[in-house]
């Protein structure tokens, strides 16, 4: 369902007046959403901001319980062992890491993203309602609430909706408008869920413009900028070809206008596209306006182009439009990932801990935690937590690190060692760095240790 009906010709507003809308989130926002989808198919910088913005993150994750007394379950861990098992697998039906990409480009694109969870048997899936017939209303447990204007949902239209909002416009439709506040929005279940990073959301009646909303501004500044180019190269190749009428001593056309006319309609005829023809008596020079004006249009392009940029807040050269320093582009990115960070990710752990808190079983309540990691540090993420397992870090945010689910490491892990015994078959094969020689003797390999490796014992068990 499309999450906006808002127009989004971005051709039919010029400059002014998008800045005059920016400048009123609570009147225009639905309108400016729609005109940030537009400019995101037309033009191929603002969407790749996007893009790059909405999968930076690897929104890798685990969850872990919420315990008074974490020595009395060491006694017996069979329960919290089944528990942890339990909320994996609810944990991966929820789908965070094909869900999240797609709700913060939505979120970038629009400003906010309305959800509602649609839940079975067999699964989880989301539909986002229209943003212009939907505000945010309250926070609950850190979780964006919304509300939806009923009123404005056709007989028609009502059929693609969930359940709950089915039964509530016939309920409207029924005389029982009583229910509704200010006579048409309708507060959605904790099935709906909002996201936005605007803070200011509240205080705008609910609703909120992209964060990029400045840069669509600097967007149609480029879009002009093409256009005037396209007419720069037309002019460029445009010729006139003219046609002198003969004249007496008196100025005196000496043919007759009709043989005139066939003359110049039969030089029209012949000429290639792009020419023009005039047929005149006069002395005609022809002028060429080749390059005219062209310089000027690049510079002009070039200078939006990198205001664009810059009103994004990343590096143009992620984009191959810059040549500065990898230092810089590194620093750049960091910047990014760091504000994606301190907003986007704890707005998400609010919403998978409100849904596991409703899940949870008697025993415990478990929450997730979204990992500061994006596709760009993963390595040294994953060096840095394997160093940290020396000193009795957690293996869990170990796994996580290197991109292991929740289900994966409650299941994969046992099933190699327990199941598959896969150990007994993947066994080092025999070289110099892993059998181990008497010096004295003269046999190859590293000297043998004191203390040998698993995989040193289970080598020399089996030869």
């Amino acid at each position: 369902m499309s999450g906006s009906s808002a127009n989004g010709n971005i051709r039919g507003i010029n400059e002014s007046r998008l800045k005059q809308m920016l400048q009123d989130p609570a009147k225009s926002a639905s309108q400016v959403a729609g005109l940030s989808g537009g400019m995101k198919q037309i033009n191929g910088m603002y969407k790749r901001i996007i893009k790059y913005l909405s999968s930076i993150l690897t929104y890798d994750h685990l969850v872990y319980p919420v315990m008074e007394n974490p020595i009395a379950f060491a006694e017996a861990p069979e329960a919290m062992q089944m528990a942890f098992a339990q909320t994996a697998i609810y944990m991966d039906r929820l789908n965070p890491k094909f869900n999240l990409p797609i709700f913060t480009e939505k979120m970038f694109t629009k400003g906010i993203t309305f959800q509602y969870k649609l839940e079975d048997s067999k699964g989880v899936a989301y539909q986002e309602m229209p943003i212009n017939l939907c505000r945010i209303a309250y926070i609950e447990d850190g979780v964006y609430r919304f509300q939806m204007d009923i009123t404005k949902i056709s007989d028609s239209a009502i059929l693609t909706y969930p359940k709950e909002i089915q039964s509530a416009h016939a309920s409207y439709k029924n005389g029982g408008s009583d229910q509704l506040i200010e006579g048409k929005w309708y507060q959605v279940s904790d099935k709906g869920v909002a996201f936005t990073i605007d803070p200011e959301v509240l205080s705008q009646g609910g609703v909120a413009l992209p964060p990029l909303a400045n840069a669509i501004v600097d967007a149609l500044k480029i879009e002009n900028a093409k256009d005037q180019m396209e007419d720069t190269d037309k002019l460029d190749n445009s010729k006139i070809i003219h046609s002198k009428i003969e004249t007496d001593d008196r100025g005196r056309p000496v043919m007759e206008l009709p043989v005139v006319l066939e003359y110049h309609n039969a030089l029209k005829r012949a000429l290639p596209a792009g020419s023009v023809a005039i047929t005149n008596p006069f002395e005609t020079k022809g002028v060429s306006l080749n390059g005219t004006g062209k310089d000027g249009k690049f510079a002009l392009l070039d200078k939006t182009v990198d205001s664009l940029y810059k009103g994004a807040g990343v590096s143009g050269q992620l984009f191959a439009d810059d040549n500065s320093s990898s230092q810089a582009l590194e620093r750049s990115i960091q910047v990014d990932c760091q504000w994606l960070y301190s907003f986007v990710l704890p707005m998400y752990a609010n919403y998978y801990n409100y849904e596991l808190k409703k899940v949870g079983k008697k025993g415990g309540i478990w929450k997730s935690k979204f990992l500061a990691i994006s596709y760009f540090n993963r390595d040294e993420a994953i060096k840095t937590a394997k160093d940290q397992l020396t000193f009795g870090g957690s293996r869990l945010e170990y796994l996580a690190y290197t991109g292991m689910t929740p289900l994966e490491v409650a299941n994969m892990l046992i099933f190699e060692q327990r199941v598959l015994l896969i150990d007994d078959f993947m066994v080092a094969k025999q070289t110099s760095n892993t059998l181990s020689g008497d010096p004295m003797a003269e046999e190859a390999g590293r000297p043998k240790s004191d203390n040998p490796s698993d995989t040193t014992v289970r080598i020399n068990d089996s030869e």
